[in-house]
């Protein structure tokens, strides 16, 4: 197959959910043997400074430099993925249409993670019977309690898709409730092989209480109220794509909070770490961190909310939070979470309990261990391109009838006429 992944987030460096688990899947599919291509941002809103710096920057992760790479882009490959990573922003879309028209790819996967379905506008004009939508982000879905930007003309392009995957039963059962939209379940196998015996955790005068992207949606509060109320203990902060300034700046003025650098390779940060946060405050569709953590014998304290339940494997502890129900837009690159006030009392015992009984701490471990390796070794690394194979393109969409062509012609003129008589 000839696959074309369409985002409008970084392929490299993918410190998020969303983007490793595309970058892996993408991996997967050219490792099986399929043509692989991804259209993506080379610059994000972690990704600035000159060009060079940049390009360096992909070397360091693994990437290998094309020696033709067109103006305004950056190509690369890495795992056996050409990458075409576009400096622009506003030359996404149409540099996902020139892709779409060389490559001819049987299927083009949109990620839901698209501001203003951007990409998945490109995406439905060049493929329009052969996209495929992928659910990770629920809150950048055009519809639910839960949306940024509600749209109902983002619901009908979104349905036009030939297909539909949801990374966790909680989207699934989000996209049908709130979207009407039926949706394959597909965990993505993103987890790296963990050794058979027993796996070392640090002990409490090593290991750090570590929480993975720091910021308002995901729980900072509770992670912060948590730090305040136990000075004596050594907490491990690591920030990535949500964390503002201004919340670098809280973590930095308490003396027990450690702030390092985002890892490509997270067993640096969970061989340091020997309690994982996880107060996530909004609707999380999954948790891949979760799981991570829990192969390597990491006992998690994550909150109630979303697909974090599911992430938990039926492993205590799933918390209480106060969940976000509002955001502030105006003025805000991204929606800015109005944060309820919490109690971290329920948090506190927890963690307390887990510090200072080691018996506890190592039972929880070790059930945490077994829970993920369990779940992990029922995923088929082949399940996406099993779904590809047997997808049928989807059907075009109905015919607009004379009338109707007739109607959309005269609004047409009208607003061009509108516009002509403007100063």
């Amino acid at each position: 197959m000839r696959i074309l992944l369409a985002q409008n987030m970084l392929h490299l460096p993918s410190h998020g959910g969303a983007n490793k688990s595309n970058r892996i899947l993408m991996e997967q599919l050219a490792a099986a043997g399929h043509l692989v291509h991804v259209v993506a941002p080379l610059s994000g809103a972690m990704r600035t400074g000159p060009q060079e710096v940049r390009v360096a920057d992909l070397v360091r992760r693994g990437a290998v430099p094309a020696g033709d790479s067109r103006p305004g882009e950056v190509t690369y490959t890495r795992g056996g993925v050409t990458v075409h990573a576009v400096t622009e922003p506003a030359g996404l879309g149409r540099r996902i249409a020139e892709v779409a028209g060389e490559l001819e790819p049987d299927w083009t996967l949109v990620p839901s993670d698209d501001p203003g379905l951007v990409v998945l506008g490109a995406a439905l004009r060049a493929t329009p019977d052969r996209v495929v939508y992928l659910v990770h982000t629920l809150q950048q879905l055009p519809f639910g309690p839960g949306a940024f930007y509600p749209s109902a003309a983002g619901v009908r392009m979104v349905r036009r898709a030939a297909g539909t995957v949801a990374v966790s039963r909680a989207a699934q059962d989000y996209c049908r409730q709130h979207g009407s939209l039926p949706s394959t379940l597909i965990y993505p196998h993103i987890y790296d092989e963990t050794p058979a015996g027993p796996l070392p955790c640090p002990r409490p005068d090593t290991g750090r209480v570590t929480m993975i992207n720091p910021c308002g949606y995901k729980g900072l509060p509770i992670f912060l109220g948590l730090a305040d109320a136990c000075p004596d203990v050594r907490f491990l902060a690591v920030p990535t794509w949500g964390t503002t300034d201004a919340e670098r700046a809280e973590l930095a003025r308490r003396p027990n909070i450690e702030v390092v650098p985002p890892a490509d390779d997270i067993e640096e940060i969970f061989a340091r770490t020997r309690v994982l946060l996880m107060p996530s405050l909004w609707d999380e569709t999954f948790g891949y961190a979760c799981v991570e953590a829990m192969l390597r014998g990491v006992p998690v304290l994550a909150s109630d909310v979303g697909g974090l339940a599911e992430a938990k494997l039926g492993v205590p502890y799933l918390l209480p939070v106060r969940p976000v129900r509002e955001y502030r837009t105006a003025g805000h690159a991204r929606p800015v979470p109005v944060l309820p006030e919490q109690d971290i009392e329920p948090w506190l015992a927890a963690l307390r309990r887990l510090l200072a009984d080691p018996a506890h701490h190592d039972d929880l471990a070790e059930r945490s261990r077994l829970a993920a390796r369990r779940f992990t070794g029922g995923l088929a690394k082949d399940a996406l391109e099993k779904y590809l194979t047997g997808l049928t393109p989807a059907a075009p969409p109905p015919a607009l009838s004379p009338a109707r062509r007739a109607a959309l012609a005269r609004l047409a003129a009208t607003r061009l006429g509108t516009k002509g008589t403007r100063p």
